[in-house]
């Protein structure tokens, strides 16, 4: 009973999702207005080409082709003549508006039916007439091809169609031509698939084009509603604290803590503002620091996408970029989980774009507001740390009670200095073990007043190493990491505490060392065919699955049959050694050699591509990884791609410029 309720489910979902494709969008009755009116801009840009190309488009067909072809059809002539005559009208009504600017070109839509409903209709008529000759029905297929491209309203596409079809009908009938050669068989249903594929394309070029429109009229209200937050609070200068709780009011929800419930990944804040004031006799705070975290799902895995940043500015300017911070962010987590296409990305082009928008946003305030910021992504399966620092303390390590920092080697400046992308985006990776807690905050960690003398003079805390104390005297608890920094200094300036902590039910790592240390010993013998069985055996044995990964024995087996020139199958082993530890960057290139050797055995396209993803990702790990880089050039130059390739390989050449591999892939290209 269970198993047909459950097929019966899954055949009405397919088929509600069939019919929601065909179900009115409720974009269109909302934004119809402007979307025309963005089909009048697009159209402009058509009308002055489309006019000069109609006048002479048909010419050598009228004064000579058609005499020579049809001869019992002197009527063509004028057909042709035709379409000079309006591209002419329309060419002299476009120079009105350009020469004595009179507003013609506005009617833009208008002049496009009247020039394509002649140019389609009396193609049709005459193509009817003469159907029995291939020729022409060919010209009437290219006509078209041609309305699918045109910018129009949906219901256009299907009143030109069925006018089409009516006109050709109807000169069929009225002149009779042959149709009952194979000739004009074969033609009339060349003819037949090509108004089906034009139906079918112009719907969905016009529903991509439609939902271009609509996505990015969204963005833009969204960024105008952003903009007209920031100049709300500019002006609001009645009252000091009621600029400030406004202010707090605006940013108060977009600080956000979820927490999936028995989960291995929990996700603590602690949020101390160095502006405090009072309003309507309660007491608020105010502040550039900034924290949130949200969960996700990417690639139909389950992750805790997390921000702390510091906006440059005391009090109300830091608030200004706070807000602006947990706008964006908060936008960014709302379309990740309503795109099925943005869950499909790796968490590291999720992390690199999401990154990128933040930067977009806040390189249009000219260096103004700028943001410090850790930006990271927590597979909740594996303790994958994914992230991205800019310009911001580093995170620390607290393990089994030493705490240490993590992602020295970051170069990237805060967000909104413009000059930012001349450093590449590096998303850096880190596995936490059972018990492990990361702990990312602003400089107020840091910026502790030590001692102040009766003039004003402070002495400020130079040790950054203080914090990394702080957390062992803590305990990895937040709260006492607050109170153990006051007990060393004063603050001044926010204090932002976030800490991410990996605790699963059980270690999900089950490798088995008897299997490993023996089918190794048979390695080191020669016999890599026996190694690899006693290894696979062993993990079959230890039920390696769903929640249970061993990545280093993965790894044996991917180098073992690499070494057999099993290609395909070391890489598939390579690949889910990464899925067991996606830490490993070094793994990534790996796998990308493997599936590129398995494509030179078997010449499958989808190798070179699998190999070009894993580079990618690699890539973005490690931009100047120049092995990576030459690799990633070559797999792009076998796969057609030479515009890419040839991009790579001069970032390779950059980074060493005499390597002979670089000039020969120069050559090959």
């Amino acid at each position: 009973m269970s198993y047909s309720s459950s097929r019966t489910g899954r055949f009405r979902n397919k088929w509600n999702s069939i019919l929601g494709f065909f179900k009115k969008d409720q974009d269109r009755d909302a934004f119809e207005k402007e979307y025309i009116q963005d089909l009048r801009r697009q159209l402009r840009a058509l009308q002055y080409p489309g006019a000069i190309l109609g006048i002479f488009v048909w010419l050598g067909f009228a004064l000579g082709t058609d005499q020579k072809l049809h001869p019992e059809f002197p009527e063509l002539f004028y057909f042709r003549i035709g379409l000079s005559a309006v591209s002419l009208i329309l060419l002299v009504t476009l120079l009105f508006d350009t020469l004595f600017r009179i507003p013609t070109r506005k009617y833009s839509l208008e002049m496009t039916y009247m020039y394509f409903s002649y140019l389609l209709l009396s193609t049709s008529f005459f193509t009817g007439r003469i159907a029995d000759d291939p020729n022409y029905v060919s010209g009437l297929q290219i006509v078209l091809i041609l309305m699918v491209f045109l910018p129009l309203p949906k219901k256009s596409y299907y009143f030109f169609l069925t006018l089409s079809l009516v006109f050709f009908v109807g000169a069929v009938l009225l002149y009779s031509p042959n149709l009952a050669t194979p000739q004009a068989a074969y033609s009339m249903q060349n003819l037949g698939i090509a108004y089906l594929l034009t139906l079918v394309f112009a719907i969905i070029l016009e529903r991509y084009r439609f939902v271009s429109f609509v996505s990015r009229f969204k963005i833009l209200e969204s960024n105008r509603e952003i903009s007209e937050k920031m100049l709300q609070i500019q002006t609001l200068k009645e009252k000091q604290d009621g600029d400030y709780f406004l202010t707090a009011l605006l940013l108060s929800p977009l600080i956000k803590l979820d927490n999936l419930e028995n989960s291995a990944v929990k996700v603590e804040f602690l949020l101390d503002q160095y502006k405090k004031f009072s309003f309507k006799e309660k007491d608020y705070e105010l502040g550039g620091d900034f924290l949130s975290a949200y969960l996700v799902k990417i690639q139909d895995k389950e992750y805790t996408a997390f921000i702390n940043g510091d906006a440059m500015g005391k009090s109300i300017q830091g608030a200004g970029g706070a807000l602006v911070l947990g706008s964006v962010f908060n936008s960014i987590i709302s379309r990740t989980r309503l795109s099925p296409e943005i869950q499909s990305k790796s968490p590291e082009r999720w992390l690199k774009e999401a990154f990128a928008d933040l930067q977009n946003v806040f390189e249009t305030f000219d260096g103004f507001m700028l943001i410090s910021a850790i930006l990271g992504i927590v597979d909740h399966s594996t303790g994958t740390l994914f992230f991205i620092n800019a310009e911001h303390p580093w995170p620390v390590l607290y393990r089994d009670g030493k705490a240490a920092f993590l992602g020295a080697e970051s170069n990237l400046r805060k967000l909104g200095i413009s000059e930012m992308f001349g450093s590449k985006i590096q998303v850096q990776t880190f596995r936490m073990l059972p018990g492990d807690t990361i702990f990312s905050g602003s400089d107020g960690r840091d910026d502790l007043v030590l001692e102040e003398d009766f003039s004003g003079k402070r002495i400020m805390n130079e040790d950054e190493t203080v914090f990394l104390s702080s957390v062992e005297e803590s305990g990895g608890d937040l709260k006492m990491i607050r109170r153990s920094l006051i007990s060393r200094g004063k603050l001044s300036d926010d204090l932002s505490l976030l800490s991410i902590s990996y605790n699963p039910s059980r270690n999900p790592y089950m490798e088995d060392k008897r299997s490993i240390s023996e089918a190794d010993s048979f390695f080191q013998r020669g016999d890599v065919s026996k190694a690899i069985q006693i290894l696979e055996d062993g993990l079959k044995k230890i039920q390696i699955g769903a929640d249970r990964y061993a990545p280093q024995a993965a790894k044996f087996l991917s180098r073992w049959y690499d070494k057999i020139s099993k290609f395909q199958e070391a890489a598939a082993w390579a690949e889910k050694s990464l899925n067991w530890d996606p830490s490993e960057t070094e793994v990534l290139f790996y796998a990308s050699i493997l599936w590129k050797k398995a494509y030179t055995q078997k010449k499958k396209s989808e190798f070179l591509e699998s190999a070009a993803e894993l580079g990618e990702k690699m890539r973005v790990r490690s931009p100047n990884h120049l092995k990576n880089l030459i690799n990633l050039s070559d797999i792009y130059r076998l796969l057609g791609n030479s515009i890419r390739a040839k991009k790579l390989l001069e970032e390779a050449s950059v980074i060493s410029p005499d390597d002979p591999k670089i000039a020969e892939l120069k050559k090959r290209l």
